[in-house]
Formats: structure tokens, sequence, C-alpha cells
């Protein structure tokens, strides 16, 4: 029994072994050479070999590449043409400036609609005022003392008059 569970660790250790490499093993390089020969190999095809003769290559997660295959680039001094890709704080002001200016149209919006709204409330009372005035229907004001009186016909054409203002003011 004891002799049993043993193998059977050794095999599943084995085959996690294989599996382990197998990941490694797939990071082949396949190529056609100059005879029309396929090769095989962990490096890169030599830089005779076109690119269209390079059936596989790894991918870069799957092989590291090693510290001495590895060129620096040729670096070229930067020109006035080059531009200079922002900074995360150059950025981070864009997006406030934008985001700014984003919420200040959105209050101006706001206030507009507001005022139009205002607006035509007072273009409508202004508008049923004076149909109240021309009909000729009895409108009463209070005077300082609290006392109530009707307005009479020169009252009414100057209130008349009034609400003709208020309705150019309010109803453009």
């Amino acid at each position: 029994m004891v002799n049993l569970i043993g193998k059977r660790t050794l095999q599943l250790l084995a085959g996690g072994a294989l599996m382990l490499f197998a990941t490694v093993a797939s990071a082949q390089y396949v190529w056609v050479d100059a005879n029309g020969t396929k090769q095989f190999s962990d490096r890169p095809p030599p830089p005779g070999v076109p690119a269209k003769n390079i059936i596989k290559s790894p991918t870069a997660a799957a092989v590291a590449p090693k510290t001495d295959d590895v060129q620096a680039p040729a670096s070229k001094p930067m020109s006035a043409d080059d531009k200079v890709p922002p900074s995360l704080a150059d950025r981070e002001a864009e997006y406030r400036k934008r985001a700014k200016a984003k919420e200040d149209e959105q209050k101006k919006a706001s206030e507009e609609a507001t005022r139009k709204a205002a607006n035509k409330v007072a273009c409508e009372s202004a508008r049923s005022y004076k149909r109240t005035l021309e009909l000729g229907m009895r409108v009463s004001s209070t005077d300082k003392n609290g006392e109530r009186s009707f307005i009479d016909d020169a009252q009414r054409t100057s209130e008349i008059a009034r609400a003709n203002k208020a309705i150019a003011e309010a109803c453009k």
C-alpha cells in the first residue's frame, strides 16, 4: 500500500516537471535556411534569413531575451520636430482643465434653461394680465392703507402699456 502511494506521487511529480519544461520547449524558432532545410532552434535565426522564411518565433512572454543578445538601440539626437509625450502631471492638468470647462458649460446651460423658464412664466403672466385689462374686467388694487379700490380707465390704459412693456421684455 505504501509503495503504491509512493509511485503515484512520483508519477505526479514527473508529469508536473514535464509540463513545466513544455513551456520552455514551445519557445522555439523555426525557419527555412538557404538550402531549403527546416531549422529548429531556441535562438533567433541568423540575420541573413529573410522574414518570409521564418515559420515560427516565440512570443515575447514565452521567452525572455538574454542580456548578451540584446543590443542597445542607437540613440539619435532629438530634433525640434520630435514630440515629447506629455508627462502624467501634464495629462492630469489637461484632464482637470477639460473637466472644469465641461462643468462651466453645464452650469451655464443650466442657468440659461432656468432663465428661459422664468421668462416663459413671466411672459404668460403678462399676457394673461393684459387680456384681463383689455376685456374690461374689474381689476382691484390696494393702496398704502390697505384699502381696496378698483382702477379707472386712465389707470387701465397705463397698466396695459406696462403689460405691453413686460411682454416685450419677457417674450423675446
